[in-house]
């Protein structure tokens, strides 16, 4: 299951809510004082655009629910929310919340067996998963609408008839481990933790609360079992639950499957948990924690300890201030950081209640290697700024801006998938009025300048603590359950008095208005809504335009490629080619930022060539690409830039090798399955020797032989695609020699062939991905697919549940242009990978009788399942472009791939699935590619060995090998 630690994740906190002090130097408006609690409301609030039927009640046991009736969707969702989390475990069990939410999938009284729920859901085509975060848990399921009947029956039983079998509770306890151990080298992690360790210890988060053997065991006469069940006891009850159904079903009939199943949950009024200690005492805070990172991460955060105004979501307190701090605006703290070459990226996150009683706002700044010998100019600019917002910062202007974007926002929001969007509306229901729990994050009712202010008059060194984070820190304290190092000390008066009177030098100026707010919200008539059709061609370009045949939204993609083998023609080129991308995007994140104000996305990558990518609202995308497009043909880089992207570059090449090995495994894989691809050892052998003017030739020679292609989806008409493309098509030589269209030439073994990748790693576990490489045809992909979902399950119970090797372990089948690969991967870190291989393939001989034992009715639900996914309509537009994009980057401009993939799935038959399966265990018709990885805990453990396999020494005499091999077949 899915571990959520909040720390971990504020970083995708966009905007929500958080304080209170008092308020001097305010631009006052007409009215001046204002009330910061939301307006009354009768009815949840929904958007204009939304036409799902919304309806909540509370059921006799207390248990409030929300019922969203979309008679357009074909599989229904759940989620059920319990408000306990980490916060309440107690203290000689860390992680014991988190266990418990991973037993709670092991049976139930009425379906005991481990496995069923899985399974079941598997084959209705559906998806489970739970998280724990610090003060809640969340549990989701989606399935076919025909079997959410049942669906909801197994669901409600974890509620109120969890067996938590002991005979399982060692197994999950090593499943927990598992996740731990692969999560825990990743340095955002840790940092969470260290968050909790430099607050006040008597607060439950400075507990550990991941979980792992140590944590979950029997302390004395503290029995790991009685406490399991005794926070099941305690709060699993129906008056701390919110629950959330979506199907098309008509309210009143969810409303009797709600109180059917959720009605069972007792109701055992355990009273709301509170967390009262207060997070942070003065001896806590105006301090430096100096961490090593385990990557070669170099980062400067403020953290500071804030009160919880949460309430205040209404008047957003919290996302007013962080739209001034997080601004990219020419002038403003992130924008003088990156001109001065001191930063890479600065970024922000607020929790109004992240410690429960308090709240959190971070400030982060990514260090250039500049910035890193220069962090004392970078926090007097970051003093200087936040005093430049106390005094001036508060002004209806602003808010004026903010809940224009957010009125644009909520006035045409999308749907999202309904698993997630069950998922959020559950842990919503915890900390919001139902009323609110689908528009709070868009709400911006009144202008409440105290409020604003008193967030402001927190963030002072007072509140923080100031992070740095190097290789180069002082440390005196080992983390018990990470490899964190770290060491705290005090924020002398001095250095304060010395970064004052810096910051006097520095020159900061508050945002300018945004241009790209989006003003025209009128509807192209559409046209070509039954696939994208092509709206120009000549020798220099060629431009594709699609309309939807679902939604009239005022919005769209563009992408323009810039198509080019040269950035791929040698090991050099790729690397200057990474160093160009980090200084145009770079260039480009002012542009970039306003245009997200503006309701737009923005970005630029350089992979075959360059590609410039728009999307959002229409309205103002020909500006924003007339302004994308000149800053891109007129950047230049300069000398600190260079030396600064180099030592980035080279740093990332080594901080991914102390990532998360899942993280490792799959680019490695990639890494050789690309033949244009180049070593890592190569690559970095190429980059001190790179000049400013190898730079721009490089540019030059891409743009003088660009071989121009637009795909367009969206409100455009094929004028207005045409001008766009034209602004490119403008900049570019006019003696320009296009080359021919530049595709990544693939890995192609011949059947039978087995190629092997040994490598050490840094890490602790192991892992492998063992990838079967053939031909692609639509009637193997379709049967691969229908493969999966009834092996998933089985692989799963068998080598995480009952075996417990492995908190990841899978299996999948994908497809490029004209190849499919068919995988099995595990991490694991409880064996070595000759005896986790072993295990896996002892696994695939005994599914050869699970699979011959399937009766044609489960196949019938599975294949069935399968088809629903592909054949259910869009939940918004970016999901329906995306069933042709792709099929545009192969030239298919039939778009007809998935019309073929599901034409093959409508004949697959349970012996085809065999037929199939058998094939993959003979290796009939397959090349392999095996990738293994070994960590330090199995230096001692073989390498899988293969008989007859190849082993790949090095990856760029391989690609040259097989390059040369493909050329002369």
């Amino acid at each position: 299951m899915l571990k959520r630690n909040t720390a971990f994740s504020l970083i995708l906190i966009v905007l929500s809510a958080v304080v209170m002090t008092a308020c001097s130097n305010v631009k006052q408006t007409a009215v001046s004082s204002v009330s910061s609690l939301p307006d009354p409301q009768t009815a949840i609030v929904k958007s204009p655009n939304d036409t799902r039927q919304y309806q909540s009640f509370t059921l006799p046991n207390q248990l409030e629910v929300v019922l969203v009736s979309d008679p357009s969707i074909e599989k229904s969702a759940a989620a059920l929310s319990v408000k306990v989390g980490s916060f309440q475990e107690p203290k000689e069990f860390g992680g014991l919340a988190h266990y418990l939410e991973h037993m709670l999938f092991l049976g139930t009284k009425t379906y005991p067996e481990v496995g069923d729920y899985s399974e079941f859901v598997s084959r209705n085509g559906g998806t489970q998963n739970a998280y724990t975060q610090l003060d809640h848990t969340n549990y989701m399921v989606a399935v076919n609408n025909d079997a959410f009947d049942e669906a909801l029956k197994r669901f409600s039983g974890f509620f109120y008839e969890a067996t938590l079998d002991e005979n399982y509770a060692d197994k999950e306890r090593n499943a927990v481990h598992s996740e731990w151990s692969m999560k825990s080298p990743n340095d955002w992690v840790i940092l969470g933790q260290l968050d909790g360790l430099t607050l006040n210890p008597a607060h439950p988060i400075h507990q550990f609360n991941w979980g792992n053997l140590k944590s979950l065991a029997d302390k004395g006469e503290h029995k790991l079992q009685d406490a399991l069940v005794n926070l099941y006891d305690t709060y699993y009850s129906a008056n701390l639950m919110k629950a959330v159904l979506i199907s098309p079903l008509p309210l009143e009939e969810m409303q009797k499957l709600a109180s059917r199943y959720f009605g069972l949950i007792p109701n055992k009024n355990t009273p709301e948990p509170q967390v009262t200690v207060p997070v942070a005492q003065a001896e806590n805070l105006h301090k430096f924690v100096h961490y090593v990172p385990q990557t070669d991460m170099k980062q400067l955060r403020v953290s500071f300890v804030m009160d919880n105004n949460a309430a205040q979501f209404a008047v957003k307190p919290n996302g007013y201030v962080n739209y001034l701090l997080n601004n990219e605006m020419p002038g403003t703290l992130a924008s003088t950081l990156r001109d001065l070459g001191l930063s890479e990226a600065l970024y922000t996150s607020y929790d109004a209640n992240e410690y429960g009683n308090a709240g959190s706002f971070n400030l982060y700044i990514d260090l250039t290697e500049t910035g890193l010998q220069q962090r004392d100019t970078v926090m007097a600019a970051v003093l200087q700024y936040l005093d430049l917002l106390r005094t001036k910062g508060v002004d209806a202007k602003y808010f004026a801006e903010i809940k224009q974007s957010l009125n644009n926002s909520f006035r045409f929001k999308e749907k999202t998938n309904d698993y997630n969007y069950a998922m959020q509306i559950a842990a919503d229901m915890q900390k919001l009025p139902t009323e609110y729990v689908l528009s709070s994050d868009y709400e911006y009712q009144r202008f409440d300048p105290v409020a604003i202010q008193q967030v402001l008059n927190q963030l002072t060194l007072e509140n923080a603590r100031v992070f740095y984070i190097d290789k180069s820190q002082p440390t005196d304290t080992t983390m018990e359950n990470f490899a964190g190092q770290y060491s705290v000390d005090d924020i002398s008066t001095e250095k304060v008095a010395q970064w004052q009177a810096m910051g006097q030098d520095i020159t900061l100026q508050l945002p300018r208005i945004n241009r790209l707010m989006p003003e025209d919200f009128s509807i192209v008539a559409s046209t070509n809504t039954d696939k994208p059709l092509q709206v120009a061609s000549d020798d220099s370009y060629s431009a594709f335009l699609g309309h939807s045949s679902y939604f009239e939204q005022p919005k769209g993609l563009v992408t323009l490629d810039l198509n080019s083998g040269v950035t791929k023609a040698s090991a050099r080129n790729q690397v200057m080619a990474e160093l160009l991308n980090r200084g145009l995007s770079q260039a480009l994140v002012e542009l970039q930022n306003e245009a997200i104000g503006g309701g737009m996305g923005l970005s630029v990558s350089l992979f075959n060539g360059l590609s410039i990518t728009t999307n959002g609202f229409s309205d103002k995308q020909g500006l924003l690409l007339s302004q994308a497009i000149k800053q891109v043909l007129d950047y230049q880089m300069n000398t600190n830039e260079l030396a600064n992207f180099k030592a980035a570059f080279k740093s990332e090449l080594d901080s991914k090798k102390k990532g998360i090995l899942l993280n490792q495994l799959f680019p490695k894989f990639s890494q050789i399955f690309a033949l244009d691809e180049y070593s890592d050892e190569t690559m970095l052998a190429a980059v001190d020797d790179i000049t400013l003017l190898d730079i721009a030739e490089l540019k030059a020679q891409l743009l003088q032989q660009a071989n121009l292609r637009v795909f367009a989806f969206g409100n455009y008409s094929a004028q207005q695609i045409n001008a766009m493309s034209q602004l490119v098509l403008n900049e570019l030589p006019s003696d320009r020699n296009v080359a021919p269209l530049y595709e990544s030439p693939k890995f192609k073994p011949q059947a039978g062939q087995v190629f092997n990748w040994q490598e050490e790693t840094q890490l602790s576990d192991v892992g492998l991905v063992r990838a079967y490489l053939s031909e692609r045809n639509a009637d193997d992909s379709a049967t691969a697919q229908i493969l999966s979902q009834l092996l998933q399950p089985a692989l799963f119970k068998q080598i995480r549940t009952e075996e417990q090797l492995a908190y990841a372990v899978g299996f999948f089948s994908q497809t490029n242009k004209d190849q499919m690969f068919t995988a099995f991967y595990i991490q694991s870190p409880a064996k070595g990978l000759a005896e986790v291989d072993a295990r896996i393939s002892e696994f695939r001989q005994g599914f050869k009788t699970q699979l011959a034992e399937v009766s044609e009715q489960d196949f019938a639900t599975t294949k069935t399942s399968v088809l629903v996914s592909l054949t259910q309509p869009p939940k918004n537009l970016s999901e329906e472009m995306s069933r042709y994009i792709g099929d545009w980057r192969e030239q298919n401009y039939a778009y007809n791939s998935r019309a073929q993939l599901i034409s093959a799935l409508e004949k697959v038959t349970l012996k085809d699935v065999i037929n199939f399966y058998n094939r993959l265990e003979e290796g009939d018709g397959f090349g392999q590619l095996l990738v293994q990885m070994r960590g330090t805990q199995f230096t001692d453990k073989d390498f899988v060995s293969i008989k007859g396999a190849e082993t790949i020494i090095n990856i760029d005499e391989f690609h040259a090998k097989q390059l040369k091999k493909q050329q002369t077949d």
